[in-house]
């Protein structure tokens, strides 16, 4: 994965890119939260954000700070 952190499949097997184990822990977890999220909903609607926010208030911070992080 060049270009993604992770990924769910549509039969929800979970890929995480080898690099991620590089950023914070708290960043892996956010990560981790994210593609299982997506084994409920996915895409990313607003439905799937509600989902998220159910397990992590700080989604958003998280989210900006993973994406500021190179691949």
């Amino acid at each position: 994965m060049k270009k993604r952190w992770g990924s769910c499949t549509k039969a929800n097997r979970i890929i995480i890119n080898i690099e991620a184990m590089r950023l914070p822990f708290t960043l892996i977890d956010y990560l981790l939260i994210h593609e299982l999220c997506h084994t409920k909903i996915k895409d990313h609607s607003k439905a799937f954000w509600a989902e998220l926010s159910t397990y992590v208030s700080n989604w958003k911070a998280l989210d900006e700070k993973v994406n500021n992080h190179t691949v």
